[in-house]
């Protein structure tokens, strides 16, 4: 495993400035808008450090790594893996305790390089553990996923889980890991839907809770094909809470 220490502040961030929308009502010849004002960088890498402990935990109540099993399947991403013929490589953007790049090494053993950033210190801290338990030795790195450090075409699969909610404009997010993204990969990320739970999650972290239309107008913005998406069940108690969306870039042109 190797961790670098990458300076999570990023010239694009927008969520000093910007607002996320909570609601909009229209009434008559009125529009009724609620936004609220989404936690800085800094802010939310502290909020994520003081989870860390407990975040594993949190994963497991979920069971977060066979919830997403079945949509990674679905996205064609186990099939990438195969096909490469050398070593793929696979980032997970704000991978938490690693539960989604543990999900996808499951469903293809040792066939990738699994790199990840994250903005909280500690996180990473945690999904070092969680995946040295899993048999991964990641390459993690503290870095936003608004910059992320590496070349651009580098990665197989690029992966979120419950990052781009965070943000106040998801879709400079998403060019970020089309820019990082292989012709002919797979993007893929699961994001907090409109629930009960999601409106919980919201409120507690300023979240987006994001319908499958614009999720979809997210990924279409960045030039994406094969565009899917399904719900994600966490279980009983919460129910599909999250929707998991994917998309290819196009291949080059022969």
């Amino acid at each position: 495993m190797h961790l670098k220490n990458h300076t999570p502040e990023s010239p694009l961030d927008p969520l000093v400035q910007k607002m996320i929308p909570v609601l909009k009502r229209q009434i008559g010849s009125w529009e009724v808008a609620v936004n609220r004002r989404s936690h800085s960088t800094k802010d939310l890498a502290d909020q994520y450090d003081a989870a860390s402990t407990r975040w594993h935990k949190t994963a497991h109540d979920f069971d977060l790594e066979t919830a997403y099993q079945g949509p990674l399947q679905a996205c064609g991403a186990p099939t990438v893996l195969a096909k490469t013929g050398t070593p793929a490589r696979v980032l997970d953007c704000g991978l938490g305790s690693g539960s989604l790049s543990i999900a996808l090494n499951s469903l293809s053993p040792n066939r990738a390089a699994f790199y990840g950033i994250d903005i909280s210190a500690a996180m990473l801290g945690a999904a070092k553990t969680e995946m040295q338990k899993a048999g991964i030795s990641p390459q993690l790195e503290q870095a936003d996923i608004l910059n992320i450090p590496h070349e651009d075409q580098s990665f197989d699969v690029v992966m979120a889980a419950h990052v781009l909610e965070h943000l106040s404009d998801p879709q400079q997010a998403v060019a970020e890991m089309v820019r990082v993204l292989k012709p002919g990969g797979v993007l893929f990320a699961c994001m907090t839907r409109r629930s009960i739970f999601g409106a919980l999650v919201q409120l507690r972290w300023r979240t987006w809770a994001v319908t499958e239309q614009q999720g979809v107008a997210w990924l279409r913005g960045c030039h994406l094909v094969n565009i899917g998406f399904q719900p994600v069940s966490l279980g009983p108690c919460v129910g599909q809470a999250t929707t998991a969306f994917w998309a290819h870039k196009p291949a080059k042109a022969s």
